[in-house]
């Protein structure tokens, strides 16, 4: 997901959509009064207000239905929404199509064998709920780590101005296109814009998918390791949100997303997210887009938590390296797809023996759909990593 300072700046990541266009600031003449700076945009919600139906919420950000909040918006509101809900859903018929549909047959052909898991992490996320739902439908919990803060989203119905909605898709459309989030339009639309935080995007993704939100809490890790409903800095030492929601069968699964910086020295202060991470149930890994921070040795830790608690591991070349998974042979490895080398971005992420096993085509199988850095058509790579027995 997010690395920090220029590192985390030129990192792409899995989750931000398209991009708002620059703000312009004319240039002044000596003679006149020097121009005024451009406003930067205004959240429409800092903190997240009560709301009594969240399932019609997200149906709202969804673009799916404003049943229950159009008696309460104007005519400009109403077809601001409209206009937004066929784009969302055009937008998102492609990428089901293109994407989804795909990476639900691949899981019916190649997970149909593999132990099931009802745990899934998924780090360096930011807000991708995409991918673990299409890779691990049938999970309980899902539990995403990114550098993005959770957000909100207006709990009245006038607050959802027609700005907010070319801002929400501004949030998930690159993804939407490409298949991953790029770092600084995160950090620009995510933190800064109309509609902030990955509650907005975690909720279009969860209800496009089918699924009926239940309610969304605050949640928190306490510095012995506990989990509590509260954002308060003063108890908690990460901080993020928990989506419950129910799929089509009406089976109740739960996601939980934590704003965390996973570098080694970053979990070294906050022993409790350590162990809450370390104490995870067994169970599914999926790592897309990551950046290849775990090719480091300053992520370590959270290389080493995943390798000991995953019975099932999913990810392209940018996760960890594929030697890990063959000292000790305790996993056994099948290879999709196509691997040359990493964008000229991470260069440096080149894997010469990842290289040689696809160079000598030995039991490397194909791949229809696009992930990752790599996401034009036969340009990407997926490692499927079975625990032995």
């Amino acid at each position: 997901m997010v690395v920090m300072g220029n590192f985390m700046r030129s990192r792409l990541l899995r989750a931000g959509l398209f991009l708002l266009p620059a703000l312009y600031v004319p240039l002044a003449a000596q003679s006149v009064p020097p121009a005024q700076t451009a406003l930067a945009p205004v959240p429409a919600c800092t903190a997240q207000g009560p709301i009594d139906n969240w399932n019609a919420a997200a149906q709202l950000i969804a673009g799916t239905s404003n049943a229950a909040y159009a008696g309460s918006m104007t005519s400009e509101q109403k077809a601001a929404w409209a206009d937004y809900s066929k784009t969302a859903a055009a937008d998102w018929n492609r990428l089901k199509r293109r994407y989804v549909d795909r990476i639900s047959a691949w899981r019916g052909k190649y997970l149909r064998k593999s132990p099931p898991a009802n745990s899934v992490f998924y780090p360096f996320s930011g807000p991708d709920a995409t991918n673990p739902l299409a890779f691990f439908p049938d999970a309980g919990e899902y539990v995403l780590v990114g550098l993005e803060p959770a957000g909100c989203i207006p709990s009245k119905a006038e607050d959802f101005t027609p700005e907010y909605w070319p801002a929400l898709r501004q949030g998930w459309q690159t993804a939407a296109s490409m298949g991953f989030f790029k770092t600084e339009n995160m950090e620009r639309d995510l933190a800064q814009g109309p509609a902030s935080g990955v509650l907005p995007v975690l909720l279009f993704l969860i209800a496009r998918a089918g699924n009926s939100v239940v309610d969304v809490t605050p949640l928190g890790i306490t510095p012995t390791g506990a989990l509590i409903e509260s954002d308060d800095k003063a108890t908690t030492e990460t901080r993020g949100l928990t989506i419950h929601f129910k799929d089509p069968q009406q089976h109740l699964r739960t996601l939980r997303y934590f704003a965390l910086n996973l570098q080694n020295r970053r979990l070294a202060r906050k022993p409790g997210t350590t162990k809450y991470l370390q104490t995870l149930p067994p169970g599914g890994t999926l790592v897309k887009s990551a950046s290849y921070l775990m090719h480091k040795k300053y992520f370590s830790t959270i290389r080493g938590i995943i390798l000991d608690r995953s019975t099932v591991v999913i990810e392209d070349d940018s996760g960890i390296p594929y030697h890990y998974f063959l000292e000790p042979p305790v996993w056994d490895v099948r290879l999709f797809g196509a691997y040359d080398q990493p964008i000229d971005l991470f260069k440096t992420g080149l894997q010469e023996d990842l290289k040689a096993a696809y160079d000598a085509r030995t039991g490397v199988e194909p791949l229809d759909f696009s992930i990752g850095y790599k996401w034009r058509q036969n340009e990407s790579n997926l490692l499927l990593a079975v625990r032995k027995k």
